[in-house]
Protein backbone atom coordinates (compact mmCIF):
# COMPACT_ATOMS: atom_id res chain seq x y z
CA UNK A 1 0.00 0.00 0.00
CA UNK A 2 2.81 2.57 0.44
CA UNK A 3 3.85 2.58 -2.91
CA UNK A 4 0.20 3.59 -4.52
CA UNK A 5 0.57 6.85 -3.55
CA UNK A 6 3.96 7.39 -5.40
CA UNK A 7 1.99 6.30 -8.78
CA UNK A 8 0.62 10.10 -8.99
CA UNK A 9 3.74 11.43 -7.34
CA UNK A 10 5.91 9.39 -10.44
CA UNK A 11 3.13 10.62 -13.19
CA UNK A 12 3.18 14.25 -12.49
CA UNK A 13 7.13 14.75 -12.41
CA UNK A 14 7.21 12.56 -15.77
CA UNK A 15 3.89 14.75 -17.01
CA UNK A 16 6.10 17.23 -17.04
CA UNK A 17 8.98 16.48 -19.22
CA UNK A 18 6.63 13.84 -21.90
CA UNK A 19 3.15 12.86 -22.51
CA UNK A 20 2.76 10.18 -19.44
CA UNK A 21 0.00 7.47 -19.86
CA UNK A 22 0.36 5.68 -16.61
CA UNK A 23 2.42 4.47 -13.63
CA UNK A 24 2.56 1.25 -11.89
CA UNK A 25 4.71 0.39 -8.83
CA UNK A 26 4.87 -2.99 -9.24
CA UNK A 27 4.14 -6.07 -6.01
CA UNK A 28 7.74 -7.87 -7.67
CA UNK A 29 9.67 -4.59 -6.38
CA UNK A 30 8.09 -4.78 -2.53
CA UNK A 31 5.57 -1.96 -3.89
CA UNK A 32 8.52 0.38 -3.69
CA UNK A 33 11.41 -0.02 -5.34
CA UNK A 34 10.35 -0.56 -8.95
CA UNK A 35 8.23 1.59 -11.30
CA UNK A 36 6.65 1.17 -14.91
CA UNK A 37 6.04 4.50 -16.62
CA UNK A 38 4.13 4.19 -19.80
CA UNK A 39 4.49 7.00 -22.19
CA UNK A 40 3.33 8.34 -25.44
CA UNK A 41 6.98 8.60 -26.91
CA UNK A 42 8.01 11.71 -28.97
CA UNK A 43 12.17 11.70 -29.17
CA UNK A 44 14.65 9.29 -28.29
CA UNK A 45 16.40 11.96 -26.17
CA UNK A 46 13.31 12.41 -23.62
CA UNK A 47 13.70 8.99 -21.91
CA UNK A 48 16.75 10.15 -20.04
CA UNK A 49 14.12 13.41 -18.89
CA UNK A 50 11.34 10.88 -18.14
CA UNK A 51 13.71 8.40 -16.19
CA UNK A 52 14.99 11.53 -14.20
CA UNK A 53 11.94 12.85 -13.29
CA UNK A 54 10.56 9.17 -12.66
CA UNK A 55 13.19 9.00 -9.82
CA UNK A 56 12.36 12.60 -8.63
CA UNK A 57 8.37 11.60 -8.40
CA UNK A 58 9.43 8.97 -5.87
CA UNK A 59 13.01 8.78 -4.04
CA UNK A 60 13.12 5.49 -3.09
CA UNK A 61 12.97 3.99 -6.68
CA UNK A 62 16.07 1.52 -7.11
CA UNK A 63 14.56 0.53 -11.26
CA UNK A 64 12.57 2.64 -13.75
CA UNK A 65 11.13 0.83 -16.72
CA UNK A 66 10.25 3.28 -20.12
CA UNK A 67 7.32 1.29 -22.28
CA UNK A 68 5.30 2.80 -24.87
CA UNK A 69 1.84 2.84 -24.95
CA UNK A 70 1.29 -0.37 -26.63
CA UNK A 71 2.84 -1.79 -23.62
CA UNK A 72 -0.03 -2.57 -20.21
CA UNK A 73 2.78 -0.92 -17.09
CA UNK A 74 0.41 -3.49 -15.22
CA UNK A 75 1.28 -6.78 -16.68
CA UNK A 76 4.96 -7.75 -16.10
CA UNK A 77 4.77 -10.27 -18.47
CA UNK A 78 4.76 -7.97 -21.22
CA UNK A 79 7.07 -5.45 -19.25
CA UNK A 80 9.36 -8.60 -19.57
CA UNK A 81 9.01 -8.77 -23.00
CA UNK A 82 10.26 -5.38 -23.98
CA UNK A 83 13.05 -6.21 -22.04
CA UNK A 84 13.95 -9.08 -24.42
CA UNK A 85 13.07 -7.40 -27.34
CA UNK A 86 13.30 -3.87 -27.37
CA UNK A 87 16.29 -3.15 -25.00
CA UNK A 88 20.35 -3.16 -25.67
CA UNK A 89 22.33 -2.17 -22.96
CA UNK A 90 24.70 -0.33 -24.02
CA UNK A 91 21.94 2.14 -25.87
CA UNK A 92 19.29 1.61 -23.13
CA UNK A 93 20.39 1.27 -19.65
CA UNK A 94 21.37 4.31 -17.24
CA UNK A 95 23.59 3.87 -14.57
CA UNK A 96 22.88 6.30 -11.43
CA UNK A 97 25.67 5.45 -9.23
CA UNK A 98 25.97 6.19 -5.55
CA UNK A 99 22.48 7.85 -4.96
CA UNK A 100 20.57 7.44 -1.72
CA UNK A 101 18.41 4.62 -1.55
CA UNK A 102 15.61 3.05 0.81
CA UNK A 103 15.84 1.69 3.69
CA UNK A 104 13.79 -1.06 2.28
CA UNK A 105 16.79 -2.13 0.24
CA UNK A 106 18.81 -4.69 2.37
CA UNK A 107 21.68 -4.49 -0.72
CA UNK A 108 22.17 -0.83 -0.43
CA UNK A 109 25.09 -0.09 1.27
CA UNK A 110 24.99 0.53 5.25
CA UNK A 111 24.35 2.90 6.97
CA UNK A 112 24.21 5.29 3.72
CA UNK A 113 22.08 3.42 2.06
CA UNK A 114 23.80 4.16 -1.19
CA UNK A 115 23.30 2.09 -3.94
CA UNK A 116 23.25 2.26 -7.81
CA UNK A 117 19.69 3.49 -9.35
CA UNK A 118 18.92 2.03 -12.45
CA UNK A 119 16.92 3.48 -15.66
CA UNK A 120 15.99 0.98 -18.25
CA UNK A 121 14.44 2.37 -21.77
CA UNK A 122 12.44 -0.36 -22.99
CA UNK A 123 10.68 1.66 -25.83
CA UNK A 124 10.44 0.95 -29.26
CA UNK A 125 13.64 3.35 -30.99
CA UNK A 126 11.81 6.38 -33.60
CA UNK A 127 14.00 5.20 -36.44
CA UNK A 128 12.84 1.64 -36.39
CA UNK A 129 10.02 0.39 -38.19
CA UNK A 130 7.43 -0.29 -35.03
CA UNK A 131 5.87 -2.84 -36.85
CA UNK A 132 9.12 -4.70 -36.24
CA UNK A 133 8.56 -4.61 -32.14
CA UNK A 134 5.00 -6.31 -31.80
CA UNK A 135 3.69 -9.06 -29.82
CA UNK A 136 3.03 -12.03 -31.95
CA UNK A 137 -1.24 -12.21 -30.81
CA UNK A 138 -2.50 -15.82 -30.77
CA UNK A 139 -5.74 -16.69 -32.40
CA UNK A 140 -8.38 -17.35 -29.51
CA UNK A 141 -8.87 -21.27 -29.27
CA UNK A 142 -12.19 -23.23 -28.48
CA UNK A 143 -10.38 -25.81 -26.33
CA UNK A 144 -13.95 -27.84 -26.07
CA UNK A 145 -14.51 -27.74 -29.94
CA UNK A 146 -10.87 -29.42 -30.94
CA UNK A 147 -11.15 -31.48 -28.13
CA UNK A 148 -14.72 -33.12 -29.38
CA UNK A 149 -12.85 -33.07 -33.23
CA UNK A 150 -10.03 -35.26 -32.17
CA UNK A 151 -12.54 -37.49 -30.30
CA UNK A 152 -11.16 -36.71 -26.87
CA UNK A 153 -14.75 -35.18 -25.44
CA UNK A 154 -17.66 -36.84 -25.50
CA UNK A 155 -20.82 -35.02 -24.85
CA UNK A 156 -22.51 -36.36 -21.78
CA UNK A 157 -26.70 -35.09 -21.06
CA UNK A 158 -25.53 -32.07 -19.33
CA UNK A 159 -21.81 -31.30 -19.82
CA UNK A 160 -18.88 -32.02 -21.95
CA UNK A 161 -16.50 -35.04 -20.17
CA UNK A 162 -13.37 -36.80 -21.26
CA UNK A 163 -13.89 -39.92 -23.06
Amino acid sequence: LMGMPREPTIFNEVSKVAKCINVNITQGGCSWLHAVVQIEKESDEQIKKVIDAAFKGHSSLKHVFVVDKDINPNDMQAVEWCLATRFQADKDLYLYPKEKGSSLDPSAEQPSRKTCKVGFDLTVPLARDSKHFERVQYEKVDLKKILKLKGFLCSSQKKSVLC
